[in-house]
C-alpha cells in the first residue's frame, strides 16, 4: 500500500473535519449542540424519536460522555431543560427552553443557506455519488474496525 496516499486520506479527512460548520458571530453554537438541539426538538432524521437523553447517543453516533458535555452545555446557555421524565422515573427528558427554540430557529435557518450554497456549487449529483461514497467507505471502515478486534491478540492482521 502507498504510504503517500493514506497520508493524503487521512490529511483530507482531517481537512474536512477542520472545515467544520460555521454559525454568525454571536450565535453560541456548534454543529453538535445544533444537532441535539434538532434531535431533542423532534427536528432529526432519527426514525425512533422521542425526548429521552439516553437515546440521543445512538441516534448521533457519539459516546454517552460527549452527549452529557452537550447537554451540559446548552443547558448553562439556557437553551434546555432537562427533567426526569414522569412516567419512567429512570428516564431523563430535555426539552427546548424559548431562548433555545429561537436560536435553534437561527442556527438551522443560517446552516441550511450555507449547506444550499454548497450542495449548489458542488452539483446535486456529486454530492449524491459522495454521499455514496462516504457511505461505503465508512461501511468498509467499520468491517475492517471489526475483524481487527476480533483479530486482536491473535497476532495475525491479514485482513484481505
Amino acid at each position: 500500500m502507498d504510504n503517500e496516499l493514506r497520508d493524503r486520506l487521512i490529511h483530507a479527512m482531517f481537512r474536512f473535519k477542520k472545515v467544520g460548520m460555521i454559525f454568525p458571530p454571536g450565535l453560541e453554537l456548534h454543529m453538535g449542540e445544533l444537532y441535539v438541539m434538532r434531535s431533542i426538538n423532534g427536528k432529526c432524521p432519527c426514525p425512533e424519536h422521542n425526548n429521552a437523553v439516553s437515546d440521543l447517543p445512538k441516534h448521533m453516533m457519539i459516546s454517552k460522555p460527549a452527549i452529557s458535555q452537550l447537554l451540559n452545555g446548552l443547558e448553562k446557555k439556557g437553551y434546555i431543560n432537562r427533567e426526569i421524565n414522569k412516567s419512567d422515573r429512570r428516564k431523563i427528558s430535555a426539552t427546548l427552553t424559548p431562548k433555545g427554540e429561537e436560536i435553534l430557529g437561527v442556527a438551522k435557518d443560517y446552516a441550511d443557506k450555507m449547506l444550499d450554497t454548497v450542495i449548489a456549487r458542488f452539483g446535486e449529483e456529486n454530492i449524491l455519488q459522495l454521499l455514496a461514497l462516504f457511505n461505503r467507505l465508512t461501511d468498509i471502515s467499520e468491517e475492517v474496525r471489526q475483524e481487527m478486534l476480533n483479530n486482536d491478540g491473535k497476532g495475525d492482521y491479514t485482513l484481505d
